[in-house]
């Protein structure tokens, strides 16, 4: 150990450990090392929150929390390797089989059969043949058509969109800007605004229709199923 001698009134001197360029604040005894009482308290690593995103798995349907910037993530309950990405369906493709916690997008010059989507939100202009399930928002657009099974949180229908349903769409929340034919299923409400118009049995506790706004069809009751 280094010491340092330093002058005192009273006594002769006394001695002190030096303190040297990057002293560690151990001191060595006995081969081992103990905390030397006079050094400065170390201060410790704080660790950075990671901000969290709530997901749904695509694979067993239960909630489960990942990092908002993840690239890819793997279910808590069910283990399942799960994609993130954001994928644009292109025109003639073979993966007919989509599965991810991103966007899907479906060009107006997309025309499939046998179409298998599971997404957060989906944008659809195609025509499509298949089953499609969105977590978040459906906006249909352009001369979308679908034949097969629609499932979504929110259903919108932009404005000037001429959209038609075979087997119709199965939703918690609807806004009608443009024109809609085939029959809904909202848990919630259905709103239709100025210009929209739906066009088949709508059913819905609660339907409401600005002036301007039509509905051609029956009203259902909220029990009804598709």
């Amino acid at each position: 150990m280094i010491e340092a001698r330093m002058a005192s009134a009273d006594s002769g001197f006394i001695t002190r450990p030096l303190e040297a360029p990057g002293f560690s604040g151990y001191l060595a005894q006995g081969g081992h090392k103990r905390r030397d009482p006079l050094a400065p308290p170390v201060e410790r690593e704080s660790r950075v929150a990671v901000p969290m995103r709530e997901i749904v798995c695509y694979e067993c349907g239960k909630t489960c929390s990942i990092p908002a910037a993840a690239l890819s993530a793997s279910c808590s309950h069910c283990s399942a390797h799960l994609n993130t990405d954001n994928i644009t369906v292109k025109p003639g493709t073979r993966h007919l089989r989509v599965r991810t916690l991103g966007d899907v997008r479906i060009p107006s010059s997309v025309e499939l059969s046998g179409l298998d989507v599971i997404c957060h939100h989906l944008h659809m202009a195609g025509r499509v043949n298949g089953t499609l399930r969105a977590t978040g928002n459906v906006t249909l657009a352009g001369h979308a058509t679908v034949s097969g099974k629609l499932v979504a949180d929110e259903l919108i229908v932009q404005r000037g969109a001429k959209v038609e349903m075979q087997s119709g769409i199965s939703v918690e929340h609807a806004d009608v800007h443009g024109a809609f034919s085939g029959r809904l299923y909202a848990r919630d409400s259905v709103h239709i605004y100025p210009g929209g118009k739906l066009n088949g049995p709508c059913c819905t506790p609660y339907l409401q229709i600005d002036p301007g706004g039509r509905h051609i069809g029956a009203r259902e009751t909220p029990d009804s199923s598709l």
